[in-house]
């Protein structure tokens, strides 16, 4: 019996996707040093990742996708091992508690703690900083940590670096043209994905709803082939005006969680060089000033 994202248990998905992420991940670079973040209070824990030469102080905190349901730093450790080396940068991936079990807001109040975890990572203060990045659901989850960080911290924030994120629609032409059951991500089995997180405080706050009010630089990665092209695509033209760079990517012929072939995939390695590079030049930028 195949794995259906719609109807199979968090159990199943959950080993699914952990078998799929390590058939498709290659090796990891040898120069970038990992570390088990444990819990600690509100924070979840995690991995970190640091490269032997390290540009910088801000850090990168990065939160996995898989449907809000599976997933985790372990199942991310290619991509987020290959961005820390690729921009010379720490990158702290956050574990964050999972739906149904834990229905929102928890990923959002994890992803905050993550935040102030990494931005206390540096001993001067004034000049730390951190990146929020993230893939498919861990996108969405990026952009909730933001919405909730207070003033102070949010002032921390450099930059965004969204990849192939899922922001709450259910009915787009692209997910017409390549949404399917088996990828869950066809109209159906995204409005059960969806539901999983419940209905707490009204439901999820969907990051479309207040992309006009995101002022921070951004990098926003679609996947040509992916049913959430439509998602990245409208969440760029809605962000509010900024002071920083803007760059709207499309991975031409890819198709969604692509990037999780890192250290295997040409194609892959690529996009997070290029993600790498516009990172690393806006945390330098700001730490100039």
């Amino acid at each position: 019996m195949g794995i259906s994202w719609a109807s199979s248990s968090p159990e199943a998905l959950r080993a699914h996707h952990a078998r799929e992420a390590a058939a498709m991940a290659g090796g990891l670079p040898p120069d970038v040093a990992e570390t088990t973040l444990s819990p600690d209070g509100a924070f979840r824990g995690g991995l970190l990742f640091t490269p032997a030469e390290r540009a910088g102080r801000a850090v990168v905190v990065y939160f996995h996708g898989g449907g809000f349901v599976a997933g985790s730093p372990e199942t991310h450790r290619a991509v987020t091992a290959w961005l820390s080396n690729l921009s010379r940068m720490r990158v702290l991936s956050a574990r964050y508690r999972l739906a149904p079990e834990h229905p929102y807001p928890a990923q959002r109040e994890d992803a905050i703690a993550a935040c102030g975890a990494a931005l206390s990572m540096s001993a001067d203060a004034a000049e730390a900083g951190i990146v929020l990045a993230g893939d498919s659901a861990g996108a969405c989850v990026a952009l909730w940590a933001l919405s909730g960080l207070d003033p102070g911290a949010r002032a921390r924030v450099r930059g965004l670096v969204l990849l192939y994120g899922g922001y709450g629609l259910t009915e787009s032409d692209s997910i017409s043209r390549y949404g399917t059951p088996e990828s869950g991500l066809d109209s159906e089995t995204l409005a059960v994905m969806y539901r999983r997180l419940g209905t707490a405080e009204g439901g999820p706050a969907w990051p479309l709803a207040f992309a006009g009010e995101i002022a921070e630089p951004a990098y926003v990665l679609a996947a040509e082939r992916d049913a959430v092209f439509d998602d990245s695509a409208r969440l760029f033209r809605c962000l509010g005006p900024s002071g920083g760079p803007r760059e709207f990517v499309v991975a031409a012929g890819q198709e969604h969680g692509f990037l999780k072939g890192a250290g295997r995939d040409p194609a892959a390695l690529r996009e997070l060089e290029r993600a790498a590079r516009w990172m690393a030049a806006l945390a330098g930028a700001a730490q100039s000033r």
